[in-house]
């Protein structure tokens, strides 16, 4: 009996590819917009590690990027919510003085913020500290294109400006 060489998990490497070059990304924007160099890290909270995507070099900035699932709902699953909420929590675990989540993805951040504002005050507390920001590169994947993102970050609240790379 030989063995196949045709994975039947043909998308899961597909999937952690497309998630690697967009944190790949993700930390040239960040480079760009905040002048340091970010790099994956495993930090030890508690008596556990917890991976954070990308950390400054100085540790001031602490970034976990949420990427869109495969499907795509009219609302975030309860299984994607969790993972977002439990990427918030780590966030605040950290000491560093900037905790940002970013979203690859704007219909996953809108879909996010309509969550958090019609829910329970306890989730939109939950976000306080963090600041929410989307690079919308899930969108242009999908599309096959990619051109250099605009770094959008939710400062107040609910209230979203935008800042434009120079």
């Amino acid at each position: 009996m030989t063995k196949d060489s045709y994975s039947i998990f043909q998308n899961r490497g597909t999937l952690q590819e497309r998630n690697q070059k967009r944190k790949k990304i993700v930390a040239h924007i960040l480079r760009s917009e905040f002048k340091k160099e970010f790099k994956t890290c495993r930090l030890l909270l508690g008596d556990q590690f917890f991976t954070v995507d990308l950390m400054s070099d100085d540790d001031e900035i602490a970034v976990k990027i949420v990427n869109p699932c495969r499907a795509s709902y009219k609302k975030i699953s309860s299984g994607k919510f969790q993972n977002i909420l439990s990427s918030i929590i780590i966030l605040k675990a950290i000491s560093s003085k900037r905790k940002l989540l970013i979203f690859t993805s704007k219909k996953l951040h809108e879909n996010f913020y309509s969550s958090i504002s019609s829910a329970s005050p306890v989730f939109s507390d939950a976000i306080n500290g963090i600041e929410i920001a989307w690079i919308p590169l899930s969108d242009e994947f999908n599309n096959y294109e990619y051109s250099e993102p605009n770094f959008r970050i939710n400062e107040d609240g609910f209230r979203q400006t935008r800042r434009n790379q120079e």
